[in-house]
């Protein structure tokens, strides 16, 4: 499993964290403040994933971007990649 996490300084301060567990499952949790907020339990194929929501009125994105042999992670928030 790969986690990935973000502080984010906004008007309000938060984290973002990603658990993926890659490749064969396909499992993913988005957790902001530790309460989840999105559960994907499995895919055959991991080929990636955009999740988007909001948090104090701001959007948020999550990208998860399937590279050749490794995945990349990004945080995107009102437009601007963190």
């Amino acid at each position: 499993m790969v986690t990935r996490e973000w502080l984010v300084e906004t008007e309000n301060s938060h984290t973002v964290r990603v658990d993926h567990w890659r490749m064969w499952s396909g499992r993913v949790h988005i957790y902001v403040d530790d309460e989840l907020i999105f559960e994907r339990h499995r895919k055959l194929y991991d080929t990636g994933l955009e999740h988007r929501f909001k948090v104090d009125g701001l959007p948020y994105i999550i990208r998860i971007l399937y590279r050749t042999w490794h995945y990349e992670y990004e945080l995107w928030i009102d437009g601007k990649l963190q």
